[in-house]
């Protein structure tokens, strides 16, 4: 059997063991808060494979093989960035979120500000993020069909597909339980991987092959540094999956451990896919970037090896869109229609409106997966727009009791206009997370301005 074949053997078993996960995990769905939280069966395991889950497999393997063909050392930073938003999130937010069982970002506002616009608005821009992110992890499939020659549109087609039907069946317990067997997998063969590549002089060659740029770990501009560091690090304090895993969990200590393990074990092994990107470079100077980690295990590694790798890379794609559908869903039909629309719901409802819901939002990522060619750079934008918006919102909220209502949708519209007047060619400092200043003065501004008029209507 050849090469490719060995590979899609094991792709076929490991994607079949998924699927009976999404099975088994339906006995915990079986209500809409169940679906959305996993049952609260959270144990400290669980919940620790699924934060590193939600980032390892596209973002920092996929996209740190890509940014290592790139920038070389330096393409390490995204990753870094996503150990530090679990840091933030366990020393500001877990016991917060898990005392208030804020189920969704919308659930917090509701409880601190007391009112319908702002829970919409954190609605629809976290569904907006979430769809860019899971755009994002359907690139890394894309691509990987792209590269066994299958046209790249039908490989993202596939993809989604897998992704939907997935997501229907498993609810966030299935996608938790996914995460922990394939971050573990990723652990494993990365390792291995890199150890591979130094037993064949890889190391040696990469010095021989690559400019000495690649080896610095500041290899571009600070603004650059900070796109790749800034909006992952800090959108961990709103992030929608981290605040599911934390109400999913059996009890308060896992909800603050979980997201610390996570993060001490994602930083030491951010470097290894970026390794991997810049062995594929020195190999192969012309080879895609976008690719770049594929080629590598096709053509360098030991079929099995590369099998397992890849198949488990496509598990953390299925399972992080799969965790944000959840999130979308959660949005649109708990924190939009459920509560604002149509309390009287059935649950028969709620589960016919959580499958369209589910159809249509993986759709619009199909699109969007399909307008990008950089998946880190994708994924910042998504990060950009969340903390634009949503920071100042949940942050302000907790951390100062004179804000108000107005002040949080004012900050919101600020936010989000910076990024957009950025975005059509108006150069901003450090625009990736600039606009949370404009953002904050205009959260403080507009609240002590309305305090009078927020104390006669309470």
């Amino acid at each position: 059997m050849s090469s490719l074949g060995i590979v899609l053997v094991i792709l076929g078993i490991y994607m079949a063991v998924m699927i009976a996960i999404g099975l088994a995990g339906r006995k915990y769905g079986g209500s809409m808060n169940d679906f959305m939280t996993a049952g609260k069966q959270g144990t400290l395991l669980l919940v620790t494979g699924s934060y590193i889950g939600s980032h390892i497999g596209n973002g920092i393997v996929v996209g740190g093989a890509e940014y290592g063909a790139v920038y070389g050392i330096g393409g390490m930073w995204f990753g870094v960035g996503a150990a530090l938003s679990y840091i933030l999130f366990a020393a500001v937010m877990s016991r917060r979120v898990y005392r208030g069982n804020c189920v969704t970002l919308s659930d917090m506002l509701e409880q601190r500000y007391g009112d319908k616009v702002t829970t919409i608005m954190m609605a629809v821009l976290n569904g907006a993020a979430n769809t860019a992110v899971m755009a994002g992890q359907i690139m890394a499939g894309k691509r990987l069909f792209e590269y066994i020659g299958i046209n790249p549109v039908a490989g993202a087609v596939i993809t989604t597909l897998i992704v939907i039907i997935y997501s229907s069946m498993s609810g966030l317990w299935g996608v938790m339980m996914t995460d922990v067997i394939q971050s573990t997998v990723i652990f494993i063969t990365v390792i291995v991987t890199v150890i591979f590549i130094g037993s064949k002089g890889g190391f040696q060659l990469m010095a021989q092959n690559l400019p000495a740029e690649s080896f610095k770990f500041i290899p571009f501009s600070m603004d650059t540094f900070i796109m790749m560091l800034g909006p992952t690090a800090l959108y961990g304090l709103v992030s929608s999956a981290a605040f599911q895993r934390t109400v999913s969990c059996k009890n308060e200590k896992t909800a603050v451990r979980a997201p610390i393990i996570a993060a001490l074990m994602i930083i030491p092994f951010v470097i290894l896919p970026v390794l991997i990107g810049m062995y594929g470079k020195a190999m192969w100077p012309d080879a895609a970037n976008g690719t770049i980690i594929f080629q590598v295990l096709f053509e360098a590694m030991p079929p099995v090896l590369a099998g397992l790798l890849i198949a488990s890379i496509c598990a953390a794609v299925m399972s992080t869109c799969d965790g944000g559908l959840v999130t979308i869903t959660a949005n649109i039909v708990s924190d939009i229609y459920y509560k604002h629309i149509n309390p009287q719901a059935s649950e028969k409802t709620l589960a016919r409106m959580t499958t369209w819901s589910t159809v249509i939002v993986g759709l619009l990522a199909l699109v969007l997966s399909l307008q990008f060619t950089s998946i880190i750079s994708l994924l910042s934008m998504a990060y950009t727009f969340m903390t634009a918006g949503g920071l100042v919102m949940i942050l302000g909220g907790i951390l100062w009791k004179k804000g108000t209502t107005q002040g949080a949708v004012a900050s919101f519209f600020i936010g989000i206009a910076c990024v957009i007047i950025n975005k059509m060619g108006v150069q901003m400092p450090f625009a990736s997370i600039f606009p949370i200043l404009p953002s904050a003065a205009a959260y403080v501004a507009v609240s002590l301005a309305t305090q009078k008029k927020s104390r006669e209507t309470i």
